[in-house]
């Protein structure tokens, strides 16, 4: 992990808090990655707008290439209305939108997917259009 812990801009912690919180913890595998989100939330470094966001760290938005077990994949990860697979918009609740918010370029994340726990590897990520 590049930095200690995940970066998250405050204003987009505070968004992505009120998402999660009233999501119930149970066995399915959507309610686990929210699960460790939630624990990874707990010690994330905020960022406020008084201070530059790290251009390496993902973000809502953010446009991401992505090394999977499946090769390798270019998203943009949005908040779950804005979500559409076939413009490759992954909702930040799904299993991948959950494993990637608040990375960085060069970090290696084991999480939980349909298919068992996999390695991500965030290979570029950019603030542009997609």
């Amino acid at each position: 992990m590049k930095y200690s812990s995940i970066v998250l801009d405050k204003k987009e912690y505070e968004l992505i808090s009120e998402l999660i919180h009233p999501i119930t913890e149970s066995a399915n595998l959507m309610n686990s990655c929210i699960s460790r989100l939630k624990q990874e939330l707990k010690t994330a470094r905020l960022i406020d707008e008084t201070e530059a966001f790290p251009e390496d760290v993902i973000r809502l938005n953010s446009i991401v290439d992505v090394n999977t077990p499946f090769g390798i994949m270019k998203i943009q990860l949005v908040l779950p209305e804005n979500s559409n697979s076939e413009q490759k918009r992954i909702s930040i609740l799904t299993p991948m939108g959950s494993a990637l918010i608040g990375y960085a370029e060069t970090d290696r994340i084991m999480w939980e997917f349909p298919n068992g726990i996999q390695e991500v590897e965030i290979l570029k990520v950019s603030h542009s259009q997609f």
